[in-house]
């Protein structure tokens, strides 16, 4: 059909995308804060509509106190309505809390698909998946709501600790007794609500949320569950290709949000791969499905020998990275699954925002500075995270 959006708007709006990141950037090393590119916000601006509609019909709950020490929970649901690897990652220890305080209740989750493929062997009992996807969503989800409804919840709880719009509405069309969540925008659709902790970091807020709705808390981390064969299908992965020996092996995943302003240059990431592998040290480089047109640039600025694969099992994926000594990365979601498995994570931070998304110094070394972090400085730091391999570097090189 014709189109009846003006040529003139599309070259704008065009225009407007390829200089978003670097005015991101620009913004980033002033201090300040970027807007979001357009297709977010007229995204969000749509599902707040539509949710504001919602509402008007279903009208705003009203508060009930609530005492997990006094109240009998037997059927409890979590939602984490996101579809992005993170931030599925940073729901998991709702799952471990609730299942430390209730040991013998039915836990259910809802997430995305990813979500589903991430979190097995976590101890909940079923998984939700929501679809954001047109047509699907016409039928998908009200089914999946009918579905949540017939269970009898006692406590459904949104986990996000972002007033999310969709995990709002799901935790308040649950029919649970108790439905929870963060004070704020879309309180409308919890009668427990709980007041914002001070916490700002996104690996403390959740525990913090948690222990201010009652439930027993100690510090609480992402953790995924790998099971021995996947363990060692992710090892026979790296030893084909990089060989058996004793030296260390590094990955580097080269992806991260370009429109977000996230990604690392490529040159950096070739200088950074092509010094580490000089040193003696097994690097594989790992590209994220946004990073697979760039393939063949990346083996044109690196050594033959150097491996470098897109990986699309996630779990075979976090099973790989397992089994490095090492993982390197922007910020983005395999630096959050690199924690969530246990591995040394070094996270290089174009934003900064380091302090509100990076995980834990236990975990991660979070690199920035104003004009970029060169390659150098990660290699510097990068050796130094080897000093703790059982066998040196300098021996190896």
């Amino acid at each position: 059909g014709r189109c009846l959006i003006p040529s003139g708007s599309f070259r704008r709006f065009s225009r407007y995308l390829r200089g978003y990141p670097e005015q991101l950037a620009k913004a980033s090393s002033h201090g300040m804060k970027m807007a979001a590119p357009f297709p977010y916000r007229l995204n969000k601006t749509i599902r707040h509509l539509a949710i504001q509609m919602v509402s008007l019909v279903n009208g705003t709950s009203e508060a009930n106190g609530l005492g997990l020490d006094r109240e009998r929970i037997k059927k409890i649901l979590l939602v984490r309505a996101n579809f992005r690897m993170g931030n599925s990652i940073l729901a998991v220890p709702a799952i471990t809390l609730f299942r430390r305080n209730f040991p013998h209740a039915r836990i259910d989750f809802v997430g995305s698909s990813m979500s589903g493929i991430l979190f097995q062997n976590l101890p909940f009992d079923r998984h939700f998946c929501i679809s954001r996807r047109f047509p699907d969503v016409s039928w998908s989800n009200p089914a999946l709501l009918k579905e949540i409804r017939s269970v009898g919840y006692d406590l459904a709880v949104d986990v996000s600790c972002s007033q999310s719009a969709m995990g709002s509405f799901i935790v308040g069309f649950s029919r649970a007794r108790f439905r929870a969540g963060l004070q704020g925008k879309w309180d409308m659709w919890f009668n427990v609500r709980i007041p914002r902790p001070p916490e700002k970091n996104k690996y403390r807020v959740l525990p913090a949320f948690l222990g201010a709705m009652g439930l027993e808390t100690q510090e609480v981390l992402p953790s995924l569950v790998l099971s021995p064969a996947e363990k060692e299908e992710g090892r026979r992965r790296i030893e084909t290709l990089v060989g058996q020996g004793r030296q260390p092996i590094i990955g580097v995943f080269v992806g991260g949000r370009k429109a977000w302003g996230k990604r690392w240059p490529m040159e950096n990431f070739c200088q950074l791969i092509t010094a580490l592998y000089r040193q003696g040290v097994k690097v594989v480089v790992f590209v994220g499905p946004e990073e697979r047109k760039l393939t063949e640039l990346f083996k044109q600025g690196l050594q033959p020998d150097i491996p470098l694969i897109f990986e699309p099992s996630l779990r075979i994926f976090a099973a790989m990275i397992s089994n490095c000594y090492l993982f390197i990365t922007c910020d983005s979601g395999p630096m959050h699954l690199a924690c969530a498995v246990g591995v040394r994570t070094v996270a290089i931070f174009q934003n900064p925002d380091g302090n509100h998304w990076g995980p834990p110094p236990s975990l991660c070394r979070i690199l920035y500075q104003p004009g970029g972090v060169l390659p150098i400085e990660v290699l510097e730091v990068s050796l130094a995270e080897l000093l703790h391999y059982p066998v040196s570097v300098e021996s190896l090189s």
